[in-house]
């Protein structure tokens, strides 16, 4: 073997990486014809097959679960250096543990390694932040007066340690929206885990790592492609989790039984249903909950700001019409119907505001195609 290339991060940077790789086998193609049986045939000769002759050899995040654990263990003398193929050049992204320590130890002179470049926090970004929250999030300037000092800490080059904030309130105000149009600042998708569904017996492989081959927190936080993390409904994992998170909170640092994954300098939202700091203490229990670095509750939004978010959520809803559609339906009275049921009290999650507009759009279409008609609707 001459070169082994390996890459820790996104799978969009590793595929550049390798874009100039004119022809490549996987680690399939290898582990099938190492495995393939040779015919004997009594009273002829035996014959030795040439060794499969494999220029660049490129594997995948997604590829080491094809690999059996008793190769993983051995992975330089059960593959690399079988008799059957002759490799020359190896890439691998994000490789478990196990593989990259045998890896490295067998072949120390002729590896290098590379990382993704993620962008950090910076004034440009931070001043993006300012002007625009606003004209996104509406109704919760004082979410952005408590932010924007939290954020600012990463401004500073020394500081390594992730930003940690935590989101108190009801469903539907913004704070999913806040991490996402925050991230829409760095470019890249972020990562974001439901931890809603991180409720049955698979949970705790998930988060402390189980087979090599299998999802896992540490997998996905090591491909993300944005230094923006967000854990969504944080308070709905079980609270015995939390201790997995302790080191990555504190130094930046996520470890499980595959990977080792640098989080430092990343801005890591929390969000939840909690109505106060003091409850959410309570219920997440002081060792995690003193680990954020900032605390931020989201308001409930004033019926002033509900009219002003439905009426830019129909404006965004009906431009995303097709000139025809719009045309069809261009007297409708779909945004004066929801605003007054916000006056009559309606309406506390904006999600489900956005949906029903959306919602009545469509079926404004489709009764001006003649596809509806009032006796398809009527009883709704």
């Amino acid at each position: 073997m001459e070169k082994i290339i390996i890459h820790f991060g996104s799978d969009s940077d590793f595929s550049k990486l390798i874009e100039n790789v004119d022809s490549y086998y996987t680690i399939g193609d290898v582990i099938k014809h190492i495995s393939k049986e040779t015919i004997a045939i009594e009273g002829a000769s035996k014959h030795f097959e040439a060794p499969l002759d494999v220029e660049n050899l490129i594997i995948y995040t997604d590829d080491y679960g094809g690999i059996k654990e008793w190769a993983i263990l051995g992975v330089s003398n059960n593959i690399f250096e079988n008799p059957r193929i002759q490799i020359k050049n190896l890439f691998l992204n994000n490789p478990p543990k196990k593989f990259y320590d045998d890896v490295k130890k067998t072949y120390p002179d002729i590896i290098s390694e590379s990382t993704s470049d993620r962008p950090s926090l910076d004034l440009e970004i931070l001043k993006g932040i300012a002007s625009d929250y606003s004209n996104i999030v509406i109704g919760q300037p004082n979410v952005l007066r408590r932010l924007l000092p939290a954020l600012y800490s990463l401004v500073n080059p020394q500081r390594k340690k992730p930003i940690t904030i935590l989101f108190l309130g009801d469903s539907g105000v913004g704070k999913t929206e806040t991490a996402k149009f925050i991230n829409s600042k760095f470019g890249g998708e972020m990562l974001r885990i439901q931890f809603s569904m991180q409720q049955t017996g698979e949970a705790y492989k998930y988060i402390f790592g189980g087979e090599h081959g299998e999802d896992s927190f540490a997998r996905e936080l090591i491909r993300r492609e944005s230094n923006v993390i967000l854990l969504d409904e944080f308070d709905k994992v079980n609270s015995l989790f939390y201790n997995a998170f302790y080191q990555m909170f504190d130094e930046g640092l996520f470890v499980d039984k595959n990977y080792s994954v640098n989080v430092e300098r990343c801005i890591i939202i929390c969000t939840s249903n909690y109505k106060s700091a003091e409850e959410a203490e309570k219920c997440l229990g002081s060792p995690i909950f003193s680990r954020f670095s900032k605390v931020i509750r989201f308001d409930e939004i004033s019926i002033e700001n509900k009219l002003k978010i439905a009426t830019k959520n129909y404006n965004v809803l009906y431009a995303q019409l097709s000139g025809e559609d719009q045309k069809l339906i261009e007297r409708n009275v779909v945004l004066n119907t929801f605003l007054e049921a916000i006056r009559r009290g309606y309406y506390k999650n904006m999600r489900t505001l956005k949906n029903d507009i959306e919602d009545a759009l469509n079926i404004e279409v489709l009764k001006a195609r003649g596809i509806l008609t009032s006796d398809t609707t009527a009883g709704e």
